[in-house]
């Protein structure tokens, strides 16, 4: 069992993962699973027996059964996921020396296949983030509406040049507009005595959306999900950019959408930082077209050929089973980097439709 234990700096809008030294290295959590245990059982002793973390909800990741994966012999890992505000985990770190937290971008050089470990959790915990409120409840029953958008903007990667985070009315009309969270007739305390203005108005999250953490190691079923992936118009899922209702996509990455769009079918859909690409009738998403970057979701070898042959494309090593490869609108104005991103986006839409 080996645990990613993500923590969001809320103050400085940023996620780090715990790490724990043993055997002079710096790594997760881990343990081996007891007879008559359960592996939600298991990752709770671990935590608390080497990082004094306690009460924490695992979602399960991934199974990893490389033989050659441990060099005590054949040991398979079922992999956790962890989601804590970084202020619960501040005492351990700072009354302990076996225990620190680094900004998971530099979580890497870890032993067995624990950097992995760490980009597919950190891909889980934000694909959860964009599509349900605070899915992890760590701003407990009832919150303010800024206090949830600053949570989700710790969450989310950070914006690349040229892009910005959502703004508050943007963040509102998805999240209160869609059902997602509702007003509780309640508004919160103000912190000073005194304090000028009117208090926050408390939302909670709906029903649906609280199921995400309703049940221990389990993660929610994708139809589940997927009702919140709606657009943030009124105007529904479309095939074509000029179809949809607002947005900010650079009209470099709409023609060459479109484009690929006019040969295999699309459906295009508004999410507050980003439209989601995906092949009409299919529910993952190939691409992310972002204000200023179109992010393709590729295989690892695939993605890595791609940024070699084009540097001004970005990779980003998401997942162990996919990288994305970030290309900049100012890019598609030169023709063999507009060629390249245009077999990368239908090589990605092949992808999820399991075509080869």
């Amino acid at each position: 069992m080996d645990t990613a234990v993500l923590t969001v700096d809320v103050r400085n809008g940023a996620l780090g993962v715990v790490q724990h030294q043993r055997r002079g290295e710096w790594a997760l959590p881990g343990t081996f699973l007891h007879e008559g245990e359960t592996l939600a059982d298991a990752v709770l002793r671990s935590l608390a027996a080497e990082v004094a973390l306690r009460g924490s909800r695992p979602q399960q990741l991934h199974v990893f059964e490389d033989p050659e994966r441990d060099d005590r012999g054949w040991v398979l890992s079922v992999a956790h996921v962890v989601l804590l505000l970084a202020e619960d985990v501040d005492p351990v770190v700072t009354s302990r020396d076996d225990v620190r937290v680094v900004p998971v971008d530099d979580a890497v050089g870890q032993p067995f296949d624990h950097d992995v470990i760490v980009r597919l959790a950190v891909d889980r915990v934000r694909q959860d983030y964009a599509l349900q409120p605070d899915p992890a409840g760590l701003l407990g029953e009832a919150f303010p509406l800024k206090s949830l958008q600053t949570l989700h903007d710790a969450v989310a990667p950070r914006p690349g040049p040229g892009e910005s985070r959502p703004s508050i009315d943007t963040f509102r009309r998805y999240m209160v507009g869609k059902g997602l969270i509702q007003p509780t007739g309640e508004f919160a305390r103000k912190e000073r005595p005194g304090a000028m203005g009117k208090p926050a108005e408390l939302y909670r999250r709906a029903g649906e959306s609280r199921d995400v953490t309703d049940v221990l190691g389990i993660r929610p079923v994708r139809k589940e999900r997927n009702r919140a992936d709606r657009p943030v118009d009124d105007v529904g899922p479309a095939r074509t950019f000029s179809e949809l209702g607002a947005h900010n996509v650079a009209s470099a990455i709409q023609r060459l959408v479109d484009e690929v769009g006019a040969q295999v079918p699309l459906t295009l859909t508004v999410m507050p930082h980003y439209v989601a690409v995906r092949p009409a009738g299919e529910e993952r998403v190939a691409a992310y077209a972002r204000p200023q970057t179109l992010s393709v979701g590729l295989d690892p070898d695939d993605a890595v050929t791609v940024t070699d042959d084009h540097p001004d494309f970005r990779l980003e090593r998401t997942s162990a089973a996919t990288h994305h490869v970030h290309v900049p609108a100012a890019a598609l104005h030169e023709p063999a980097h507009r060629e390249a991103a245009r077999a990368a986006l239908e090589q990605a839409l092949a992808r999820v439709t399991g075509a080869h």
